[in-house]
Order: structure tokens, then sequence, then C-alpha cells
């Protein structure tokens, strides 16, 4: 029995070390991002966009310099602790971290440095979670939103980890080794980015980093779950590689139209334009465009209408082809796009009037960003679109068993079966032109969107489509196939083999009613005579 006795003790004793060993095993402070027992979060940035971060060691970058009016702007994110009755739902605990820019592109990291069980040469990994939410809210002809947006590819969202070997707290130093890049929107849950590292000093920091391509309405990065701990395959970034950087933002459908013969610029709208993209095509600022044109608002814009990017060069004759800024917009009607005579080839290559456009870039998988590129891409998926309103919300989740084709012409260029997890789904390397996506609806399931889109794709272009289906929705069937013949449109008359007296009785009270329609106006008639004598 003293035996039997001695055995438990031992086990019990093995299992307390055992978990004690294990709850060492991850080297973070607050691993969760939690409250509790780790204190409050701390305010690390007063006002309007203020900033709080877990305790424990948590601390965060934003990079310095926003790039325009729009992209990287530091002074307007927010960092929060996101509550577990929100959406998403923490995935660890009652807290994750919500990193919030919207309207606007942010560049984030948060980080923590750790020296405990740390010297020159230790293996470490780390992992954590992420999901994000990048979408513009569908608007009025006001301006106004209209309802939700489900996240999309649009805004080039994606989320990575690092680890700085030597303790150091910039996100921009070559010698961290990073995870690869993803993109975990919201339809596909949280997802997991893991890294290995070998320590040169005697502590380490672990990054939690986001950006995206182009701003959007919604922009939120949520943060969950992360580790570090002893062990892994080890590694470093090799000497020969450079910093990856940050791509510029791709902006879609935009090219810039060629000067005029006195050096103005006049940009004729094209479906799917905006202000700002017009102005990033040409290298100005939103605000130069509608100062140039007297517009109020960066909203109301119409294809066709022509837009001044650039006045006409000092000295230049005002001759047909000058430009002035005019004193209100017109509709898009009343001003077509005035055919011009190509001008003759110059014996010289010309001064440019202005910098060239930025290039496009392309971001491959191996994270090498490629100036050159000229293909473009179209991300596909089908939500269950449960309310039918055919814009995806909150619950209405990816579908599996759908097919989608992508058609140029009268060829198909490529095709995917949906599984529910791995979408959106995106057709690569397309060469620019015209294509059609058609979706075919999972079993049981009709369609809530047209079943094919038309679409116009600009080189480095990425177009996003949605269809949204709902379970049991039957679609409208189509006429029957003309057999050949006419069709006659009115049924012939069959005959009437009723009584005399049966007719005479359905139509007893047709009868009636004339009968007394003749007395009255006989009796009208007897008054206006009588009234006359």
């Amino acid at each position: 029995m003293r035996l039997i006795r001695l055995a438990i003790a031992a086990v019990l004793c093995l299992i307390v070390g055992l978990t004690g060993v294990q709850a060492q095993d991850n080297l973070l402070n607050n691993p969760s991002l939690e409250e509790g027992s780790f204190g409050p979060y701390v305010q690390k940035r007063g006002g309007e966009k203020a900033i709080y971060m877990p305790s424990g060691g948590w601390d965060y970058w934003l990079p310095g310099t926003p790039r325009g009016d729009f992209y990287d702007r530091s002074d307007r994110v927010t960092i929060n602790p996101h509550p577990e009755s929100g959406f998403p739902k923490p995935l660890e605990g009652t807290r994750a971290l919500s990193v919030d820019c919207g309207f606007v592109s942010c560049t984030t990291a948060v980080f923590q440095t750790v020296s405990t069980n740390i010297t020159p040469g230790t293996n470490v990994r780390a992992f954590a979670w992420a999901q994000v939410k990048t979408c513009n809210l569908p608007r009025d002809k006001e301006g106004k939103p209209t309802g939700e947006c489900g996240s999309a590819v649009e805004s080039g969202a994606r989320t990575r980890v690092g680890i700085d070997p030597d303790g150091g707290t910039d996100p921009n130093a070559p010698e961290i080794v990073w995870s690869a890049f993803i993109s975990p929107h919201e339809q596909g849950g949280w997802q997991q980015m893991t890294v290995d590292a070998t320590a040169t000093g005697n502590a380490v920091t672990f990054f939690m980093y986001s950006t995206q391509t182009n701003f959007s309405d919604i922009n939120i990065t949520y943060w969950d779950s992360a580790s570090l701990t002893v062990g892994g395959g080890g590694g470093a970034v090799p000497s020969a590689a450079t910093p990856t950087p940050t791509p510029p933002p791709v902006v879609a459908f935009v090219v810039p139209q060629a000067a005029q013969g006195d050096g103005s610029i006049v940009h004729v709208v094209q479906p799917g334009d905006t202000v700002d993209s017009i102005a990033f095509a040409y290298g100005v600022t939103r605000t130069q465009i509608l100062e140039l044109n007297n517009l109020a608002s960066p909203r109301y814009i119409t294809p066709g209408q022509r837009l001044v990017v650039k006045t006409p060069e000092p000295g230049a004759g005002a001759g047909s082809d000058a430009v002035s800024a005019p004193e209100e917009a017109p509709p898009a009607e009343e001003q077509p796009p005035a055919a011009q005579e190509p001008p003759p080839a110059p014996t010289t290559a010309p001064e440019p009037t202005q910098p060239p456009a930025p290039a496009p870039v392309t971001e491959v998988a191996s994270n090498i960003v490629n100036p050159a590129a000229t293909s473009g891409s179209v991300c596909v998926f089908i939500f269950e679109d449960r309310n039918q309103n055919r814009i995806q919300e909150s619950g209405e989740n990816l579908l599996p068993g759908g097919g989608i084709v992508l058609n140029q012409g009268a060829t198909a260029v490529g095709s995917y079966q949906t599984d529910g997890v791995s979408e959106p789904y995106c057709f690569g390397d397309l060469a620019a032109g015209d294509y059609v996506a058609v979706a075919t609806p999972p079993q049981g399931y009709g369609l809530t969107t047209s079943n094919q889109f038309r679409l116009q794709l600009g080189p480095s272009a990425r177009i996003s489509l949605a269809f949204g289906a709902a379970q049991g929705l039957q679609p409208a069937a189509p006429p029957p196939a003309d057999a050949g013949g006419l069709v006659s449109e009115t049924a012939e008359k069959e005959p009437d083999t009723r009584s005399l007296t049966d007719q005479l009785l359905s139509i007893s009270g047709f009868i009636v009613l004339g009968l007394a329609g003749i007395v009255l106006l006989g009796g009208l008639g007897v008054a206006f005579a009588l009234r006359r004598r």
C-alpha cells in the first residue's frame, strides 16, 4: 500500500512539474492580450484617436510620415481592447486587440521584447492569430451609407509576424525574420502566422505587423493568442537579402491621358474612376483637382466628365487646345470628349511636362516587388445571402459547392469549385482586357445576384466579385423556346351552346340598367320641354 501511495505521489508531482514547465513555455507576458490579472489596458496616446495597449510589456510602432492624404495616416489610428461581446469573438479569453484606421490606410506594428531564457544562438518560434475587415460601405446618391459590407480584397489588407533576433524595436530593421504575408479576411475566420528565428543577442522582439495597399471605409485588424517559445528550426535573414519595401497603392482602371498642345492635361472620367484614384495616377492631390474644377465634393463625378488635372504651361498660346478651369462641372452628356487629330511624330524626344505617374507594382509569393508587372487578377467567392439583399453582412459565410468560370470572349481562362474556406480565390496572371465571370450556385441554392458579371481588367489591377446565394431560392424560369410556328395571342372564342332563355337571364342586369337609363333620359327631356313653355 505504501508503494502505491508513493507511486501516486510521484505521478502527481510529475504532472504538476510538467504543468509548470508548460506554463513557462510561452515567454510573452499577457500573450492573449487580456485584462484581469494583467491589469487594465494602458493608455499610450490620448485625443480623439486614442491608443490603449495591453499591459505586460506590449507596445506599438507607427510610421512617422504619411503617404499623401489617405495612406499611412498614423494620426488616424486607434488601438483598443476588443470585447468578448463584439464581432468577431476573441479567439482566446475575453479580449482581442483591435487596430482601426477607417477611411484611410495604416501600417502598424504591435510588439514585445523578451529576454527571459534568451542567449545568443537560442532558437525561438513565434505565432499569432489575426483577422481583418476592410470594405467600402454602399451609399446612396447623396453619399450617405445605406448598409453593411463584407470584407473585400480591394484594400490589399495583409498581416504577418516577425522576430528581431537582437531585441530591436524598429520593424523596418533588415535583420528581422518575417513570416509570409496573409490576408485573413473575416469570411475565413481567425488565421495563424508562424515564424522561426535564432537569437543573436540576449533578447528578441516579437512583432505583429499589418498594412493595406488602399484605404477603405471600414479598415480594422484584430490580433489574439500570441506565442513565443524556445525551440523550432531557427533561422536568420540571408545576408544578401534586402528589406521588402511597402508596395505603393495600386489604382485600378485609371490610365493617365496625354498632355494637350499647350501642356495642359484634361482627364475624361471613365467608369470606376474616383477623384482620389485620378489624383494618384497623375501624381497630384485631391485638393488640386477639386480646386481646379470648382468641385465641392470628391464623391460626385460622372463618366464622360472632363476634369482639369494640369493648367497650360506659362506662355502657351490660348489656342483650341487651351484649357481653363470651368466655373462648375457640367453634366457628362453636355460635354462629350472631343476627337483630336494625333500630333505629328517629334523628331526628338520631348521634355516631360510633369513627372510620370508611379508604376503599379505587384507583390509575388516570394515577397519581391515586380515593377514591370502588366497582368492583373480577379478574385471571386460565393456567400450565403440569408436576407437576399445581395450584400454580404455579418454572419453570412462563404458557401462550398459552387462553381465559377472566368471567360474571355468565347474562351474559358479558368474555373474554380468553392470550398467555403479558401476563398476569395484569385484567377491570377490575367492579361488586361474584358472578361465575364459566370457563377453556378451550390446544390439547393439559388443566386440572389446576377449569375454573371462583365468586367474590365487593367494592368496590375485586382477586382473582387461577390456572388450571393440563398437556400431554396428558385430562379425565375425562362419562357419556353419558340417551337417554330406562330403562337396565337388571342384564344379562339368557343360557341355559346346555352338556350336563348339562359342567355337572356345572364344579361338581364344589363337590360334592366339600359331601360332605367332610357327612362331617366326621357324624364329629363319632358321636364326640359315643360320648362320652356
